[in-house]
């Protein structure tokens, strides 16, 4: 078994995609133990949108050991429903929201639709959820190197990590990524995960140099793996939310899509496109270097090989397909009518039909105890499948690159 030394710094990046969160603590459930027994448990930890809300959690429990941890997490997911994270559909706020949008389209001075839905319960589960005093005691006492979260600024449009612990970087101006040192709380977490349109945008009071309106980082940085690597880590390990695309049997088809498939499409392109991309060239980085370690490029860029670990859902069908039938079986009929379950029964109404990309795009908003569980489970074992596939030297890490579709 080859371990990591010590001075080799372990990060772990969680990408964004609503209710599918729950994916990533069923892969955590088995990766972190194993790579605990590893001596290599990650240390930096970034995350954008529930991916932010994921790691703020585990960072709060970084003094448990890994299964203990993660436990809490799956536990957590589990009893996660609508209520605990969106106001109700039906409710006079969707009504006072609904004339404000109205009002807004007639040019009524004053009216503003700042989000469609209700994310006070959101805010009261971040609270409840992640003790935010004791993951500062853990970066303090150096149990970790780093906690990040991503943020879009909604003045600027630009992505601002918001860092707790060393280093802090510069910022990229390439990439348009701002680097800020900050004591993470709730709201950073919350403005993380504002889905623009959907939630409303988040006020971030500090420090006084970022203080203003912040949407979801995803606008832009969904899975923030160049935060993780400016942030000097050694190795990586990314969990997405969609799968990873294989190139397709035909290039079009007659079926014509209506505007949630469009828009599920839309949305899958925006998620997954970047992270591939990135994930990629780490590779053919660690490909070019071999065993070199690192070199300094002529433009003055430092390229380091930086092993990985990269698990995501393996088909599209996987989580949307799972929607639709956990809908199907669990929230369709007058059994739904239960208030409990009246908000998930809407929403699937509201999106409407059968046909593919309903599922995939209401999954992002399925915060039913069912669809949780589905997921765990669907992330644990692509986490078991990784683990399995990866038994040579390196144990668990990857270098090359060679399992993702398109090399």
């Amino acid at each position: 078994m080859r371990l990591v030394m010590a001075e080799e710094r372990v990060g772990l990046v969680l990408a964004g995609g609503g209710a599918r969160g729950a994916y990533e603590v069923g892969a955590l459930s088995v990766l972190l133990p194993a790579l605990e027994a590893r001596g290599e448990r990650p240390t930096v930890l970034v995350g954008t949108s529930v991916g932010a809300i994921n790691i703020a959690y585990l960072a709060a429990n970084a003094d448990l050991s890994a299964d203990d941890a993660v436990a809490g997490g799956v536990e957590l997911w589990h009893s996660l429903r609508w209520n605990q994270v969106l106001g109700p559909l039906l409710a006079p706020s969707t009504a006072v929201r609904a004339l404000c949008y109205a009002a807004d389209v007639l040019g009524v001075g004053g009216a503003m639709l700042t989000g469609v839905l209700d994310t006070r319960p959101l805010a009261r589960t971040v609270r409840r959820a992640i003790d935010f005093e004791r993951l500062h005691r853990h970066i303090d006492a150096g149990l970790l190197d780093a906690i990040a979260v991503v943020a879009t600024s909604a003045a600027t449009t630009r992505s601002v990590v918001f860092v707790e612990g060393q280093p802090v970087p510069a910022a990229d101006a390439g990439q348009g990524i701002d680097y800020v040192a900050a004591r993470i709380d709730g709201e950073h977490v919350r403005a993380s995960a504002a889905i623009p349109t959907l939630f409303p945008a988040v006020h971030v009071s500090s420090p006084v140099r970022a203080r203003g309106w912040y949407v979801d980082g995803g606008v832009r940085l969904n899975a923030p793996l160049r935060p993780a690597l400016s942030l000097e880590v050694d190795r990586v390990v990314v969990i997405g939310l969609n799968a990873v695309p294989s190139a397709p049997p035909r290039l079009a088809s007659e079926d014509r899509p209506d505007a949630f498939q469009s828009a599920a499409d839309f949305l899958n392109g925006t998620l997954v496109n970047q992270l591939v991309e990135d994930v990629r060239d780490l590779a053919r980085v660690n490909l070019l270097l071999g065993d070199r370690g690192k070199v300094i490029a002529a433009d003055g860029w430092r390229y380091r090989r930086v092993p990985f670990i990269f698990i995501t859902p393996r088909a599209r069908a996987d989580v949307g397909g799972m929607a639709e039938r956990i809908f199907e079986e669990h929230y369709e009929g007058l059994e739904a009518l239960r208030s409990i379950d009246l908000d998930l029964a809407l929403l699937a109404r509201l999106i409407g039909g059968d046909g593919a990309g309903h599922g995939e795009l209401s999954s992002y908003l399925f915060f039913a105890p069912e669809f949780a569980a589905a997921l765990i489970e669907l992330g644990r074992s692509d986490a078991q499948r990784w683990l399995t596939a990866h038994t040579g030297p390196e144990g668990p890490w990857e270098v090359q690159g060679t399992v993702l579709a398109g090399d």
